[in-house]
C-alpha cells in the first residue's frame, strides 16, 4: 500500500488525469456525433449500436492511450536514474506489482467513467428500451481485462527501454493492428492481444447490401475467449515481470 501511495504522489503533476479525461472526452464526442445522427427507427437498437461502435473506437484509441499512461508512469525513474534507490527500500517484484496496480486503477477508473457517461448519453438521445446493465457491465469488464493485459505489456516495455519512443511506437502499432484486425476472421484476431476488443465484442452487425439496412444483435461470449484472454494475461505478466526483475540497474 505504501508503494501504491508513492505511485500516486509521483504522478500527481504528470498530467495523467488529463490523458484519461481527454480519452473520455474524445470518445463522448465521437459517440455523440454517431448517436445523434440516428434515424428514429435505429434508436430501437441504440444500445447494441453503442456497444458495437464502442468496440471499434476502443480498438483504435485504447492501445495508444494505454501506452501513453504506462510511459508517463515509468519514465520518471529512467530520467532520475532512481532504480538503485528503489531497490534499497523494496524488491523489483513489489515495485512492478505496485506500478501495475496503479495502472489498473487508472485504466479501470477511466473506463468506468466512460461507461457511466455513455449510458447517460444513450438516455439523452432517446434510446427507447431500458439500459441493459448486464451487457454494459460485462462490456466494461471485458474491455478492462483486455486493456489491463495491454497495460502490462506496455509497462514491461516502458520499464525495460530508457527511450520511451519504443513503447509509444508499439502503442501506435497496436492501434493500427486493433483496427485492421476487425476486418479479419476471429482466429486472426485471437493471435494479437489488440484484436481482443473485436473478439470480445458484445454486439454484432448485419448489413444488407440490397436494402442498405443495418441490423444489430447481441453476441454471447464463449468460454474459449475468456480462456485465451487469461492465457495472454499470464504470459504477458510473467514475461514482463521476469525481464524487470532481471534488469541490471
Amino acid at each position: 500500500m505504501k508503494l501504491l501511495r508513492m505511485e500516486f504522489f509521483k504522478c500527481r503533476r504528470r498530467k495523467i488525469a488529463l490523458i484519461c479525461l481527454a480519452f473520455v472526452a474524445v470518445q463522448l464526442a465521437w459517440m455523440g456525433r454517431t448517436l445523434t445522427q440516428m434515424e428514429p427507427g435505429e434508436l430501437a437498437q441504440g444500445w447494441m449500436s453503442l456497444l458495437y461502435n464502442l468496440a471499434v473506437i476502443d480498438a483504435v484509441m485504447l492501445p495508444l492511450t494505454i501506452s501513453a499512461l504506462a510511459s508517463r508512469n515509468c519514465e520518471l525513474e529512467h530520467k532520475g536514474s532512481t532504480w538503485k534507490l528503489w531497490e534499497t527500500v523494496t524488491t523489483p517484484q513489489r515495485l512492478f506489482g505496485a506500478k501495475l496496480a496503479w495502472g489498473a486503477i487508472l485504466v479501470g477508473g477511466m473506463l468506468l467513467l466512460r461507461t457511466v457517461l455513455l449510458s447517460l448519453l444513450g438516455l439523452a438521445v432517446g434510446f427507447p428500451t431500458q439500459i441493459p446493465w448486464g451487457k454494459l457491465l460485462l462490456s466494461f469488464a471485458l474491455c478492462f481485462g483486455v486493456s489491463f493485459v495491454i497495460y502490462a505489456l506496455q509497462q514491461g516495455l516502458s520499464l525495460w527501454f530508457v527511450n520511451q519512443a519504443v513503447p509509444l511506437a508499439v502503442g501506435i502499432f497496436g492501434s493500427f493492428v486493433g483496427l485492421f484486425a476487425l476486418f479479419f476472421p476471429q482466429w486472426v484476431q485471437r493471435c494479437v492481444i489488440w484484436g481482443y476488443y473485436g473478439v470480445l465484442i458484445q454486439a454484432g452487425m448485419n448489413w444488407d447490401p440490397v436494402t442498405r439496412a443495418t441490423e444489430f444483435y447481441w453476441v454471447q461470449t464463449r468460454p474459449l475467449e475468456f480462456g485465451l484472454l487469461a492465457l495472454w494475461m499470464i504470459v504477458v505478466l510473467a514475461v514482463g515481470r521476469g525481464l524487470f526483475v532481471r534488469k541490471e540497474v
